[in-house]
């Protein structure tokens, strides 16, 4: 039986012109279910290799693969917050297509019929497949491991 990797990096390298060497030959592989942390000094590549990692920048040397249903999602050093939106608000941008996932399926669950059937289903697997029933308690554990502010406190204070 072969491993299944949720995410695979091999000979990963990033240059930025003119001539800075980032990353340079990396290989690592994750297991489902991992934890993982980045260490190193600043400009050492930490946040590059997230973004490459979440699929936010395609100009690297190697490979890089997430594998087939699985996401990823990156909260930014220095996030662009929606002045109009509470804590939660702008967490919650973060899973919005998990977010209208759940919606529809609400919107379907409503108006069930023979004619919706089929996508009420497509739409529950794609629920399953992204654990999307406990959405709102992995943001809570999210941003209690974060430490965010409560959330309904008002993100321009």
């Amino acid at each position: 039986m072969s491993t299944q990797y949720i995410f695979t990096t091999y000979r990963l390298s990033r240059r930025f012109p003119p001539d800075r060497q980032v990353l340079s030959d990396i290989s690592l592989s994750f297991l489902p279910g991992a934890k993982i942390g980045v260490l190193g000094y600043n400009g050492a590549g930490k946040s590059t290799l997230l973004r490459i990692m979440a699929c936010l920048d395609p100009e690297f040397d190697g490979h890089a693969k997430l594998a087939p249903g699985a996401t990823v999602g990156l909260l930014e050093q220095e996030p662009e917050l929606e002045a109009g939106k509470d804590v939660r608000g702008n967490i919650e941008d973060g899973v919005a297509e998990t977010k209208a996932l759940l919606d529809r399926f609400t919107e379907l669950s409503m108006n069930y019929s023979e004619e919706t059937a089929e996508e009420f289903a497509r739409v529950q697997e794609r629920i399953d497949a992204v654990d999307g029933w406990n959405l709102d308690t992995t943001l809570e554990i999210a941003m209690d491991a974060l430490r965010c502010p409560p959330p309904d406190a008002d993100v321009a204070t």
